[in-house]
């Protein structure tokens, strides 16, 4: 029977996690058409500074070759080869097995490559990477010829500074390695056991009724989420209505402040669908949170069995002392047990 309740908890559980999930992932493809809709007009209207932005914003939310495709042209009509080639490197790595991704990504880096320098980045560890101020996400990327650059690595125990300057048609290659951690002092903590938690026979402190409740809530919020999911994107559409009017007629007045209402209208529709998607991530993060806590309290703290009545005798039987040492470090914490048995 506790088996049987266990699993029928676990297959609730995990509906409830892949309709929060199943939810994102169709929140982020529309996000995605959406900019690339942007991009497109912006492109249209030869913003092409602009066009990028929004070309990479929606390759970001949903990867596809067409929209890194499009990235790089707004680049190189905006004059920035080193980005363009950027860019068509990644094309290239990722989407080596389409033809027409390798032909058109092969087509770039031999018009801009050779008069860019390349920077190949390795790190012994996970990184991030900020080149002159901005976030650079590929490890291997191009920079202008001749000028001076500075590049940081950050790694979860600091950061490590370079700065570099090549000729054009030049290969760098840079190396960092993670500072060591700073030295940490453990943390003692007395920890008092009974004999019969000792040799394995305690029970789990909660009832079943806290898994159930647990459950109730993440169902709760995987359904708000759902519906916080639909409010946002049902304000997509009236935004981009208030701004084609505002474009409209500030194209038609040709006098700036002639479309004060209009102007007004759609930012206070840009605003509410700003909180709306703020709202619907922060549900996601908390349905997701929910449902591993109450994965975590149903496996791991729920006596299932319904017998609770030896822990009000604890305090009368023989114990035992234990003391734990738990040593923080960068990734968590190492725990030293010692005591008498």
């Amino acid at each position: 029977m506790r088996r049987v309740t266990a699993v029928a908890v676990l297959l609730l559980l995990l509906t409830a996690l892949d309709s929060t999930l199943e939810a994102q992932d169709a929140r982020q493809r529309q996000a995605a058409a959406d900019a690339y809709d942007k991009g497109t007009t912006a492109y249209v209207d030869q913003a092409y500074d602009e066009a990028a932005v929004w070309f990479e914003t929606a390759n970001r939310f949903a990867p596809a070759a067409p929209a890194l495709m499009q990235a790089i042209r707004s680049h190189e009509k905006n004059g920035n080869g080193a980005r363009a080639t950027t860019l068509a490197l990644e094309l290239q790595s990722t989407y080596r097995e389409d033809a027409s991704s390798s032909d058109f990504a092969r087509s770039v880096l031999d018009k801009f490559a050779t008069s860019l320098v390349r920077v190949q980045v390795s790190c012994d560890e996970d990184c991030k990477l900020d080149l002159d101020g901005k976030l650079q996400e590929y490890l291997t990327f191009f920079v202008s010829p001749d000028d001076r650059h500075r590049l940081t690595a950050t790694f979860e125990t600091g950061s490590k500074v370079a700065t570099f300057q090549g000729a054009a048609g030049e290969t760098k290659e840079l190396t960092f390695a993670a500072p060591p951690a700073p030295p940490v002092k453990p943390i003692a903590v007395a920890a008092e056991t009974s004999a019969e938690s000792r040799d394995g026979g305690g029970k789990k402190p909660l009832p079943p009724l806290a898994t159930w409740i647990g459950l109730g809530v993440t169902v709760a919020l995987g359904a708000g989420t759902a519906l916080s999911g639909v409010d946002a994107l049902g304000g997509v559409k009236p935004y981009e209505d208030a701004a084609k009017i505002w474009n409209a007629c500030t194209a038609a007045m040709m006098q700036p402040g002639a479309c004060g209402a209009e102007e007004a209208n759609a930012k206070n529709l840009l605003d509410k669908g700003r909180s709306r998607e703020l709202r619907t991530n922060i549900l996601i993060g908390a349905t997701a949170a929910a449902a591993v806590g109450t994965g975590v309290i149903a496996f791991l703290l729920t006596d299932w069995s319904g017998s609770g009545e030896e822990a009000q005798n604890a305090g009368s039987r023989e114990r035992s002392y234990t003391r734990l040492q738990l040593v923080p470090h960068p990734g968590g914490l190492s725990t030293i047990v010692e005591g008498r048995f």
